[in-house]
């Protein structure tokens, strides 16, 4: 399924003070159902907007911003090195491509919203056609023993911290007498920078739980609501299509024809009706709202993952800057 057209999940980006603003009116801390998982939390104001420029949700709080991660990547590339230095080989990340995204993290959240963008693009994007992968190396049978472990190794028997790697002692394979790391220098790396002690909060939390309060937001009444206002919408406009996060795929658009004239017409109808129907603000308000009730819920791992992050972060520039 394309990005523009499926379900994405949320990723933090840099927030505008009006939308932080709009945030607060949307959900009330003092949600009736806050006791009650199983109810809609309460929403006070769904405020009107078409776009997604600025846009933040409570979670992005503790979430990297794309800078942020690309600097954990960087920095885990330097353990990686250093691990691999240990069994005498010389070995770095390939270099990361030239960025060729220049959207904010949440412009796509809501599918396509941007008029003057999909009357180029429809739903397609500039950076479609230069996708960006590092090119692997060649390694020799030793050298990729040494960066990811045994090939038979499976998930249930990697070391879940550093301080559990370390007191087991290493695998059994060895490269030049010593001890290659269970799962390798890629787990090592992970490890100490995600990883280090025992109480360290998963990598993935704060994005699972995005994709919690996402997953029932689009349960709830009012997203169910307003997905079919906007339906009807498009079919005034001659589209058949229920869903607004799953629009290309109803519509029967290729991925290889995501920019076609038909595209772009479907695309154009596709916007005016989210603006029409004040979809975003709803999605926006109810969205933010189940997030909110996880926050409340889970504050403490929250609070820990952040302090956590910036540990990370801290941890991350110091291997960059060394010599």
């Amino acid at each position: 399924m394309h990005p523009l057209s499926g379900r994405r999940h949320l990723h933090r980006s840099l927030g505008a003070v009006c939308v932080a603003v709009l945030l607060a009116a949307c959900s009330s801390s003092a949600d009736t159902g806050q006791g009650d998982e199983t109810s809609e939390p309460e929403i006070s104001a769904t405020p009107p907007m078409s776009g997604t420029v600025g846009l933040e949700l409570p979670l992005d709080t503790y979430d990297v911003t794309r800078e942020e991660a690309n600097a954990l990547q960087e920095g885990q590339g330097v353990l990686i090195s250093r691990c691999m230095e240990r069994f005498g080989f010389r070995y770095s990340l390939p270099p990361r491509p030239a960025a060729t995204a220049t959207r904010e993290a949440n412009a796509l959240i809501f599918g396509v919203v941007d008029e003057n963008e999909v009357a180029r693009y429809g739903y397609s994007a500039p950076e479609d056609a230069q996708p960006s992968r590092r090119t692997p190396q060649n390694l020799t049978p030793s050298e990729e023993l040494a960066l990811n472990g045994a090939p038979d190794l499976k998930p249930p028997d990697m070391p879940k911290s550093q301080a559990e790697a370390v007191k087991d002692g290493g695998g059994k394979e060895r490269i030049n007498g010593k001890a290659v790391p269970v799962g390798g220098c890629g787990r090592e790396a992970f490890l100490k920078l995600y990883a280090p002690e025992p109480n360290a909060v998963d990598a993935m939390y704060v994005f699972n739980l995005k994709a919690q309060a996402e997953s029932r937001a689009r349960e709830d009444s009012r997203t169910k609501a307003v997905n079919k206002h906007w339906s009807d919408c498009m079919a005034r406009s001659g589209h058949t299509a229920t869903d607004p996060m799953n629009a290309t795929t109803e519509l029967g658009i290729a991925d290889d024809a995501l920019a076609s004239p038909a595209a772009i017409t479907a695309a154009k109808a596709d916007v005016g009706c989210k603006k029409e129907v004040n979809l975003v603000g709803i999605y926006f308000a109810v969205q933010s709202a189940y997030q909110n009730r996880l926050i409340d819920k889970n504050a403490e791992t929250l609070d820990l993952a952040k302090k956590q992050l910036t540990d990370r972060l801290k941890l991350a520039a110091s291997l960059i800057s060394a010599p």
